[in-house]
């Protein structure tokens, strides 16, 4: 899938990120500001997020060894089961987990994939509010904050606090099945 186009095999976009998507292509400056404020962008269909092209961070050296080389495997396969839309300025990726079930999009769990080569489901039932959460995790004057200003450009954010948010618990977690992907793929870097 490309980056930041919902699918249709997933379903139509959840509220939020229909909402996101609207607004940034009426370039509003309120979401903008509101991204910009949590330190965030969105996806365009056409980026090259770093966090996807081990080749523009990584050695060939680094790209020839076999570990390095099955942790890339299992990692694509795991980005594959993801629709990323968001971009943070630590080049951290978010997006809505899939997975083998094929979740819709108004079911997923949000990822975060970071620039550590880690997999986390974030709590919240959108992608605003895991973002939110994301960013100031248990400062609930924080999150109010920001809540309340997405709430002004007409996304909702029913949550006021990290502590409300839902925990997500899909069938499949994107972490433990990289944890199987990489040693399907290391086994069979050193069968060949």
């Amino acid at each position: 899938m490309p980056l930041g186009i919902p699918d249709d095999e997933y379903g139509p976009p959840p509220a939020d990120l229909a909402a996101l998507l609207r607004l940034n292509a009426a370039q509003d400056d309120g979401l903008d500001e509101a991204l910009s404020e949590l330190g965030c962008r969105l996806l365009a269909p056409d980026d090259a997020p770093t966090l996807l092209n081990p080749g523009s961070y990584m050695s060939q050296d680094e790209l020839d060894d076999p570990s390095i080389a099955a942790g890339i495997v299992a990692t694509e396969q795991v980005c594959a089961l993801i629709s990323f839309f968001v971009e943070d300025e630590e080049s951290n990726l978010f997006g809505y987990w899939h997975g083998p079930e094929g979740a819709a999009m108004a079911d997923a769990a949000i990822v975060k994939y970071d620039n550590e080569g880690q997999f986390a489901l974030l709590q919240g039932r959108g992608l605003v509010e895991a973002l939110i959460g994301d960013r100031v995790f248990d400062d609930d004057e924080a999150f109010a904050e920001h809540a309340d200003r997405f709430d002004e450009i007409g996304i909702a954010v029913t949550n006021r606090s990290w502590e409300e948010l839902a925990s997500p618990d899909p069938a499949t977690k994107p972490d433990e099945l990289h944890a199987v992907l990489y040693e399907r793929a290391e086994a069979d870097q050193t069968s060949t």
